[in-house]
């Protein structure tokens, strides 16, 4: 059985899908399997490509199935997966070598067979007794790759094997940080498939803003062991002009509303005793990016826009009622033009995401 069940949700990516499969056919940890997903592309071409590398390499299997979003797509790689960890790459992304190799190196179940290799006891013939191998996330760092730009982005949390109550410590802030601990993507990681689906029940497709912290949020608050991979930048993440970060988006504040309430209830349902300080700090950090997207609106309401938003007795007393630490240049001009939201300050502050944008495509 194949260590790891690399899955890749398709839809409409023929442009890039052979750097991305390709990257993971030549991984150097061979005992791996590989699900395309093809959430019903309509391009005509790349459903078509997930079927050509399946017939070249047997480790290739592919899924075909009506348009659903990418939920659901990663969502049936993952319960037709056989091994016993997942790792999730999107279609557009693509990753190094040897990825799968230095992350697998770093879980229990890893360790379990380099003992069994030596002839120690590992509790049972397979080794699988262990109550970490159902239960941990092995997270590595990512390179976000643009036009204009290429940076590092690294775990919040230091590199090491956090458990029991160091694990605790970490579930009362996995939310309302502006460098969250452990990043709430589903990519750069390796998690047990067995947590993954456990928690799926928490999935709402209806949710296209944050997604996977749908998934990764309740994983989180129940793994029973973290791995922070040091240096590791393994994952390269690609992001196009339109792409979510450089486009307008007319229902995000929609979406952050219904967000919010999920992954409070999600908080809530696991026990994680404040909950509600945490998505009330997460709510505010989350209109950063509604603020940054109001800017990018074509149109030329800007101010009536964002003024609208940003005056709602609501929003207005969240943002003055809660505590949060902001560090960042950026996301403290975004804030000051959130609790000052008037012409001359909203005008400055387009005119300067406009010129970074610029910059950066």
């Amino acid at each position: 059985m194949a260590k790891i069940s690399v899955i890749i949700p398709v839809y409409n990516t023929a442009k890039y899908m052979d750097q991305c499969i390709e990257s993971v056919l030549a991984q150097t940890m061979t005992d791996i399997e590989i699900m395309l997903v093809d959430d019903g592309s309509t391009d005509g071409i790349s459903g078509k490509k997930c079927d050509e590398f399946a017939a070249k390499d047997s480790r290739v299997k592919v899924i075909h199935k009506e348009n659903g979003g990418l939920q659901s797509a990663w969502i049936a790689g993952t319960v037709e997966a056989t091994s016993n960890y997942v790792s999730f790459v999107d279609s557009d992304d693509w990753i190094d070598a040897d990825m799968m190799e230095k992350l697998y190196a770093l879980t229990i179940a890893s360790q379990m067979e380099a003992k069994k290799a030596a002839g120690e006891d590992t509790g049972t013939e397979a080794g699988y007794d262990n109550p970490y191998l159902n239960s941990e996330i092995v997270a590595g760092n990512y390179i976000v790759e643009k036009a204009g730009e290429r940076r590092k982005e690294t775990q919040g949390l230091e590199p090491g094997v956090y458990t029991g109550a160091d694990l605790d410590k970490i579930r009362r802030r996995l939310l309302g940080e502006e460098v969250r601990p452990v990043t709430m993507s589903r990519c750069m990681k390796l998690i047990s498939r067995k947590l993954v689906l456990e928690n799926i029940k928490y999935c709402d497709p209806t949710i296209f803003m944050s997604e996977d912290v749908n998934i990764t949020l309740p994983c989180l608050c129940d793994v029973k062991r973290l791995v922070i991979a040091k240096d590791s930048y393994f994952y390269h993440y690609r992001l196009v002009g339109s792409s979510m970060a450089h486009s307008y988006k007319p229902n995000f504040l929609k979406d952050l509303e219904l967000s919010n309430k999920t992954f409070r209830e999600i908080l809530k349902d696991k026990g994680i005793e404040n909950a509600d300080e945490q998505m009330d700090k997460e709510f505010v950090m989350i209109l950063l990016l509604v603020m940054k997207n109001e800017l990018r609106c074509p149109e030329k309401d800007t101010v009536e826009r964002v003024k609208k938003i940003f005056l709602r007795p609501d929003i207005r007393s969240k943002i003055a009622g809660t505590d949060v630490t902001i560090s960042g240049l950026a996301n403290k001009l975004l804030y000051f033009t959130m609790k000052h939201p008037v012409a001359p300050v909203v005008g400055c502050m387009k005119m300067i995401l406009g010129a970074y944008d610029k910059k950066t495509n």
